[in-house]
């Protein structure tokens, strides 16, 4: 009876002793969040990213070398003329894009270095028909009210011809139309279709007619002036088929796949289809 009691007893104390270390260890637990309930999750405040814009100013400036060039809305030959650069200006490279530059917002201008030079550093001066991009210079050449060039051919030394002086000047005009097939207006010339409209518009009077019909209406001739008319043979057909404006410096204007362009006649696609010069 006495050592069950004991036995009893000793249960008791033991009992005591674990439950402490019970409680202990359950609160330890808790506190340690393993089984208990998960925090509140901490609000982090997300900013959103923003693309870093590039940089569009380069160390670069570009020098009008022409009397007149176009300054077009976007970078695009065909996009429409907005202004004119003068000879001598010099604007801030920006952008560069399908060999045009930009030299202001939405302002651009042929890159080619027959027309323009590129140099490192800022331009000293910069004035745009209608847009100033830094402090005009001291001169006092302004911009052509008609339209301008994309070309780098200076203007002939005057002839005695004076139709044929504004013959070249209505051709230098139309530089950078693009290519129509059958398209005798700005908004697009075939070759034929630009000699009729550049003569019809320089005081001349003669009917669109085909390159084989121009070649037989001129009077062949061996020394070209400015404002004659080149001819070739054998290009997409068999026979006269190919025409453009003389402009001197064995260059000429006409309107090939590209649009209304400047070319050296001593290119060897030129020389193998020449086939003479003429005159109306």
């Amino acid at each position: 009876m006495l050592k069950k009691a004991n036995r009893t007893v000793m249960n008791m104390g033991l009992a005591a002793l674990l439950v402490p270390a019970a409680l202990t260890f359950s609160t330890t637990s808790a506190s340690a969040n393993d089984g208990g309930a998960a925090p509140a999750p901490v609000q982090e405040k997300v900013t959103p990213s923003v693309p870093q814009q590039q940089a569009t100013t380069t160390n670069q400036k570009v020098i009008v070398n022409v009397s007149a060039l176009n300054i077009r809305q976007g970078a695009s030959f065909s996009s429409p003329v907005v202004g004119t650069a003068t000879q001598g200006q010099e604007f801030a490279i920006l952008k560069e894009a399908n060999g045009l530059v930009e030299i202001a917002p939405n302002k651009w201008i042929s890159k080619s270095s027959s027309y323009v030079t590129i140099a490192s550093g800022k331009p000293s001066a910069s004035q745009v028909k209608g847009v100033s991009t830094s402090t005009p210079s001291t001169s006092t050449a302004s911009a052509s009210t008609s339209a301008a060039k994309e070309t780098s051919t200076p203007a002939p030394a005057p002839t005695t011809n004076t139709a044929s002086g504004s013959t070249v000047n209505v051709a230098r005009s139309l530089v950078g139309s693009p290519y129509q097939w059958a398209g005798n207006t700005p908004s697009g010339f075939d070759c034929s279709g630009f000699i009729a409209y550049v003569f019809n518009h320089s005081g001349h009077s003669i009917s669109r007619t085909s390159v084989a019909n121009y070649w037989n209406m001129a009077t062949k001739i061996s020394s070209p002036q400015p404002g004659d008319l080149v001819f070739f043979q054998n290009t997409y057909t068999s026979g006269p088929s190919h025409m453009g404006i003389y402009i001197g410096n064995g260059q000429m204007i006409h309107a090939g796949s590209h649009g209304v362009a400047v070319a050296d006649l001593d290119v060897s696609y030129y020389q193998d289809h020449f086939l003479g010069y003429g005159r109306f």
